[in-house]
């Protein structure tokens, strides 16, 4: 699972959004430099003599994943989580068929 922080995705969104373009030192000393690290570390950037950071096939792939992953369950007719205590809410088991179905959102 691909995890960015809030500094990490500003960053790695700044990268995939100029794939084309190599990012020079100068313009990189301009960001927080602790995400840059760390997308270094990871392999999602690279820096190439001469020409500067850019991101890399790896960089690509996790914020693919990042926007990409879906969270819908295989059986949605299983019970819900065990963290979730219905008594808690003084809720009581409904019957097969008397709930309403959410409406997913289909944001950009």
């Amino acid at each position: 699972m691909t995890r960015l922080s809030n500094r990490q995705f500003p960053l790695l969104e700044a990268f995939v959004q100029n794939a084309d373009v190599h990012m020079n030192i100068e313009e990189a000393q301009k960001w927080d430099q602790r995400p840059f690290r760390s997308l270094l570390i990871r392999g999602w950037v690279r820096y190439s003599p001469g020409r500067g950071f850019h991101v890399t096939r790896e960089g690509k792939q996790a914020w693919s994943e990042f926007h990409e992953t879906n969270i819908l369950r295989k059986d949605p007719s299983l019970p819900l989580t065990r963290y979730f205590d219905p008594d808690a809410y003084g809720l009581k088991p409904r019957k097969q068929g008397t709930v309403r179905e959410f409406r997913r959102s289909h944001a950009a």
